[in-house]
């Protein structure tokens, strides 16, 4: 899960192929943003009908895919999107593209400076034996409401995005 998104748009970035890229960022970007829908809905809702034993052990089964599977679908969803623009040759001038910049940067932060540490914390106290509960739920649904926030920001890209390649925007 942490590879396999990285080589594949390496992969794709050296054939240098516009629909092959155009591709790949609109499924990394879905996935991204379903996985959070999932998380910040679903999840959120099912953690809130359980008791604290029960929300560790569901953390449990979800850290390892959120602390791998996120960092690096959001961040080649990223990538490809800027290497769309460059493709493109849209001007990183445009208010769109500097709005869309900006909440791309906000979720980068957002992932690394607050939902990557958190699940390192949650993913190294299932590693010691997972006693500290507590911890281990305050952090999940801190991120789990995280979640939700990121939807927000992606459907707002999604909407720029839109906006740019049927030429609203231009």
């Amino acid at each position: 899960m942490l590879v396999i998104p990285p080589v594949l748009l390496v992969i794709i970035l050296y054939l240098h192929n516009f629909y092959y890229l155009e591709y790949f960022h609109v499924v990394a970007g879905s996935m991204w943003t379903g996985m959070d829908l999932v998380m910040g809905i679903f999840f959120s809702y099912v953690m809130k009908g359980l008791n604290n034993i029960e929300r560790a052990r569901l953390s449990t089964r979800i850290t390892p895919t959120m602390l791998f599977f996120m960092p690096a679908i959001s961040s080649v969803t990223i990538t490809a999107g800027i290497e769309l623009v460059i493709f493109l040759k849209f001007s990183f001038s445009s208010l769109y593209i500097i709005i869309a910049l900006i909440i791309a940067f906000i979720l980068l932060i957002q992932g690394i400076g607050i939902f990557l540490p958190n699940e390192l914390r949650v993913y190294s106290e299932i590693l010691h034996g997972g006693k500290n509960v507590e911890k281990i739920v305050r952090l999940t649904m801190f991120n789990l409401r995280l979640s939700l926030s990121q939807v927000i920001l992606q459907i707002a890209i999604i909407f720029i995005m839109a906006g740019l390649a049927t030429g609203v925007f231009n």
